[in-house]
């Protein structure tokens, strides 16, 4: 068994929720999946993850998870028939409710498309995807968003704050569910934990500048710490991969500290050079005027000896 996936980033094995979502499965049931770190989704199925066991390819959350339980990697088979009817209502909210907005975040939002989304994959992807994908990526995202409403009048601000709202509210909603367990339904996890996890832990982690929803999830601390458990216990950092993401903090950490002299040092010199400017302008055209009063002189001199 084999499962491409996007690489990971900010101590997350892979930034894309559906490629998280899967590996968590493959944990939670034992399931032994190879992970391969392709960054490279321009196959046939045209993304990732792409699961491949001798004949079969797939793609999606659910036909992958299908296809394990049928092979006896079941991480659902202690859970009762209500459990499990639980398990597709929440799915079906998560999916209605916070992917949409986890959309906008990533791909719409301006800022953090511009500073954090495009970058990291132009940074990974090869000549020549990482031209177009991001680009094709957020047309997507806009139609997407775009389909949930029925008229064209409604302003992307009024879509932000539907968006906002709803997502925040399927949080409280999971963090009520989830309360003092350590996962949904009791000590061990099964599939909405891992569809959970992958639709909280990039939220959780990337570095958003635009981080409305990220803050109001951090103000759930029991989601924070399901996510920190999963990550923890089934996916945790090598050596050197714990020294890579502390330095990269330090430095983001300094640059972040830097940011305001930096801006100081720019004002400061953009105050100065318009000072030489101005005082150049003004030299210049003393020394103008001076010229034009020889000048007038010389020739008020010429007419009278004339």
């Amino acid at each position: 068994m084999e499962l491409d996936i996007w690489q990971g980033d900010w101590g997350l094995p892979s930034i894309d929720l559906t490629c998280l979502q899967v590996m968590a499965y493959a944990k939670f049931s034992g399931a032994p999946i190879k992970i391969k770190k392709t960054n490279w989704p321009l196959s046939r199925y045209g993304h990732l993850p792409v699961f491949r066991h001798g004949k079969k390819n797939l793609t999606t959350f659910d036909n992958i998870v299908s296809y394990l339980q049928k092979q006896n990697y079941n991480a659902d088979g202690e859970l009762t028939s209500k459990q499990c009817s639980d398990i597709i209502a929440y799915t079906a909210l998560l999916r209605d409710k916070l992917y949409p907005a986890l959309l906008y975040v990533w791909w719409i939002d301006e800022r953090n498309y511009c500073e954090v989304t495009r970058p990291w994959y132009a940074k990974v992807l090869r000549f020549p995807l990482n031209y177009f994908l991001p680009g094709h990526q957020q047309r997507a995202a806009h139609v997407t968003i775009d389909n949930l409403w029925s008229s064209d009048l409604i302003e992307d601000s009024q879509k932000e704050t539907a968006l906002y709202k709803d997502a925040q509210e399927c949080l409280n909603l999971l963090s009520h569910r989830l309360g003092d367990n350590e996962y949904f339904f009791g000590k061990n996890p099964c599939s909405l934990d891992a569809i959970v996890f992958g639709f909280l832990a990039p939220l959780l982690k990337a570095p958003f500048k635009n981080a409305a929803l990220q803050n109001h999830l951090k103000a759930c601390p029991n989601l924070q710490q399901f996510v920190q458990r999963i990550l923890q216990r089934y996916f945790p950092l090598t050596p050197e991969e714990l020294e890579a993401l502390k330095k990269k903090e330090e430095q983001e950490a300094e640059e972040k500290k830097e940011f305001p002299h930096k801006w100081r040092d720019i004002i400061l010199s953009g105050l100065f050079a318009a000072i030489i400017m101005l005082g150049y302008a003004a030299a210049t055209a003393k020394t103008h005027q001076r010229h034009l009063y020889i000048l007038k002189k010389r020739l008020h001199e010429m007419k009278k000896v004339s």
